[in-house]
């Protein structure tokens, strides 16, 4: 009888490392921002400066007037996706990232508005968003359909039916403006293809992972990737707690002795909500700070979550303020302070000084 191999177990400082390698934290690329974007999944965009500083920490090269070139000719959009939050997504992607995060909430609408008709109401909705509009434009709108016109009802509703995204300058480092509506044309695949995209694109950044961690990332329910589940190829390890770990094929596992370099990551920046249990990115002695939830930028060292940090700017000035959260040594401090200088340039390229506090 031919002997069954045994499922190999990876260490958390193995899935550490793997995640590193995945999202551009080991080593920079020179990727596009769509290019940079389709990789690492849709970023973080409830902040507007937050996707400039997630590529600042992994594009060679990256300035910010590359990531507005590519809103302002649609290769990148704005819009809101995973979790009912901003998101830039590439382009080529976004319909298969909209189709399967809708579908929890989808649910939920069909239920609460089971007396409209929803291929009438969602085709009179989308003739209309042809032309820009903004949140006040579309709570009136939805008004109609004798949705309550206060608050983000009206707003969800129409996001969750249609795919709305943002036009530009929406995105923009120093936009402030109130954003303007229209619906992306797609085409768009059906919930079981678009899961299919998604569980690809999610593996590939973020694996190995568990079936509750691609769930709660997406923010939908583990049954919407069942069909994708059966289709795409997958391998499977075991972690330290003895969870089933899926994972693409061929995909990088660097050794665990593979040495990680300070990076200085976004608001909400993907890798802290990739996961069910975090303890790859976020040690579990600083899960009461709920940095996935209040947003503060983070510094890795050694890949883990060490630091929180901030940029502001003065006339002439870009400081960062580090604040250490755990022992940092006095090479990973100056680690920081390098890394933090070449940051703040990338984000503030007209400063003439920067300064660095906390470490």
């Amino acid at each position: 009888m031919k002997a069954v191999p045994a499922v190999r177990t990876l260490s958390r400082r193995e899935l550490t490392v793997a995640l590193a390698a995945r999202q551009m934290l080991l080593s920079r690329s020179r990727a596009s921002p769509a290019e940079a974007i389709r990789r690492l999944t849709p970023l973080q965009g409830q902040h507007a400066p937050a996707p400039y500083l997630a590529l600042a920490a992994r594009v060679e090269g990256f300035a910010r007037e590359q990531l507005e070139t590519a809103l302002a000719d649609g290769s990148v959009v704005k819009s809101t996706l995973m979790r009912l939050t901003l998101h830039l997504a590439a382009a080529a992607d976004y319909p298969a990232y909209h189709e399967l995060a809708r579908q929890a909430r989808m649910r939920t609408w069909r239920n609460r508005y089971a007396h409209l008709d929803e291929g009438e109401v969602a085709a009179s909705l989308a003739a209309w968003l042809r032309e820009p509009r903004t949140n006040d434009d579309i709570r009136e709108r939805v008004g109609r359909y004798g949705v309550p016109s206060e608050g983000w009802e009206p707003v969800i509703f129409a996001r969750t039916l249609l795919p709305l995204v943002q036009l530009p300058p929406a995105g923009f480092w120093n936009d402030r403006r109130r954003p303007r509506f229209v619906v992306h044309p797609g085409p768009y695949p059906d919930p079981a293809a678009a899961a299919t995209v998604v569980l690809r694109r999610y593996l590939a950044a973020f694996g190995p992972a568990t079936r509750r961690d691609m769930a709660a990332w997406a923010g939908v329910a583990q049954r919407d990737f069942t069909e994708a589940l059966a289709q795409v190829r997958t391998v499977s390890y075991r972690g330290e707690r003895d969870a089933e770990l899926l994972d693409l094929p061929d995909q990088p596992l660097p050794p665990a002795s593979t040495r990680l370099p300070v990076r200085l990551l976004a608001n909400w920046d993907q890798p802290l909500l990739a996961y069910a249990q975090r303890e790859r990115i976020l040690p579990a002695e600083l899960a009461h700070l709920q940095l996935t939830q209040n947003g503060k930028p983070t510094v890795t060292v050694d890949g883990r979550v060490a630091a929180t940090w901030s940029l502001e700017r003065d006339v002439a000035r870009a400081r960062v303020s580090v604040t250490p959260l755990v022992e940092i040594s006095r090479a990973a401090r100056r680690e920081i302070r390098e890394e933090a200088k070449r940051v703040a340039l990338v984000c503030e390229p007209d400063a003439r000084r920067v300064s660095i506090r906390g470490v």
